[in-house]
């Protein structure tokens, strides 16, 4: 009997000490609470509200601030900066509170305004209901799942969730994707969506099923000559009542990004009169056959290059090896480039320098037997027509006549 009266009398002053702990912690008073300029209730889904909240300081303390935040949505509450009170004062501060966008309007919604210190004490705080309701007629791109960057030539796949924010159904609703720099556009259809999920009742057959979200996808095609670059694609959703729309920022990849041009050599010494061989290795690492033109770009007419396919086919996944053959007329140092395009794209200028020295030992040997045996024709023809020269001017002997002598 005595533990039992001491337990309580224990039990009594803890309870005297929460109590006394907790009046001593309500350090003010909130006075007033307006939303949007007067006492209105009435919000709809996605607005923001203009939250003005009065309040009277009860006792000294520091570092003070307000919160506030819709019910339910308490991690996108809003806090006011800290200042400090002083008994008597009269305080007022003004808020800017987010409405969320999917709210239920069957459910019951409340504004929430908590007063605290820094030091976690517990100031005042109150509850103001409201009444949530929807704009008519809705549609919300909720995701937009995209590739940010995409092959010229390829197809751009967009898989895209609308939802019905409206009160009504959103009846017919279509969505358009554009990319205006390339006269691209797809649309879809994406049906007809209710204001909130509506699921098919078990043993019932005088309720549809049906959903307050769609989803579809959509597929662009970009076209093999779009220049690399950056560009705007719009997503349009729309219907009879409303209209919505989202753009993003899409990367567009030349043939370049997935070809590589490269080459065992880019310098050969040789003679006047030889020809030496380069190569140039195509490789296309896409998932398409590419079209290559090769175009040798030089300024000396004393080099001749000529280009063993200038036109190549390289399938997905593997390389082509190209023939560069070169030759000069005279002697010295010569820059050329061997331009390697897709379609209007530039991939690469691929550099080579060819020196080219005097003579070569097969062009000289050639070159002096050439200079002999015009000498030794020469020698032979002078000869000849000295010959005949002389036979031409050479007089006859005369005959001398024989005579018998007769003693």
């Amino acid at each position: 009997m005595a533990k039992n009266k001491i337990f309580i009398l224990l039990a009594a002053l803890m309870i005297l000490a929460v109590n006394i702990a907790y009046v001593s912690a309500a350090f003010v008073d909130i006075t007033s609470v307006e939303v949007n300029g007067g006492d209105q209730s009435a919000v709809t889904a996605g607005e923001t509200l203009a939250v003005r909240v009065g309040f009277s300081a009860l006792e000294n303390a520091t570092d003070v601030r307000i919160k506030a935040w819709i019910s339910g949505s308490r991690e996108n509450s809003v806090s006011s900066e800290r200042f400090d009170v002083y008994p008597g004062g009269a305080y007022s501060k003004l808020f800017a509170v987010q409405v969320p966008s999917d709210i239920d309007p069957t459910e019951n919604l409340y504004l929430m305004v908590e007063i605290e210190s820094q030091n976690g004490g517990f100031g005042d705080s109150i509850s103001i209901p409201l009444k949530a309701q929807r704009e008519s007629y809705v549609v919300e791109i909720l995701d937009v799942n995209v590739d940010s960057k995409v092959q010229s030539g390829n197809n751009l796949a967009l898989d895209i969730v609308l939802k019905n924010r409206g009160a009504h159904d959103a009846e017919d609703t279509f969505v358009r994707a554009t990319i205006q720099a390339l006269g691209v556009e797809g649309r879809a259809y994406f049906g007809d969506m209710s204001p909130v999920d509506q699921p098919l009742r078990s043993g019932s057959n005088d309720r549809l099923d049906k959903e307050d979200t769609s989803e579809r996808r959509l597929l662009l095609n970009i076209p093999s000559d779009a220049r690399p670059g950056v560009y705007t694609l719009q997503i349009e959703a729309y219907n009879g009542d409303s209209s919505t729309v989202l753009t993003k920022k899409i990367s567009i990849l030349g043939a370049g990004d997935n070809s590589m041009v490269v080459s065992s050599t880019n310098s050969k010494t040789f003679g006047v009169g030889d020809t030496a061989a380069y190569s140039i290795t195509l490789v296309n690492s896409g998932n398409k056959i590419k079209v290559y033109e090769l175009m040798a770009e030089y300024s000396d007419d004393n080099l001749n290059v000529d280009i063993d396919e200038s036109v190549i086919a390289v399938p997905a996944g593997t390389s082509k090896t190209v023939k560069v053959e070169v030759s000069a007329q005279k002697a010295g140092k010569y820059n050329f480039a061997v331009n390697v395009n897709s379609g209007s794209e530039l991939i690469k200028s691929q550099q080579f320098i060819s020196n080219v020295q005097g003579s070569s030992a097969g062009s000289a040997f050639s070159g002096n037997t050439a200079v002999v045996l015009t000498i030794v024709l020469a020698i032979i023809f002078v000869v000849l027509l000295v010959v005949l020269i002389v036979l031409l001017t050479r007089k006859p002997e005369k005959s001398q006549e024989l005579s018998e002598s007769y003693y």
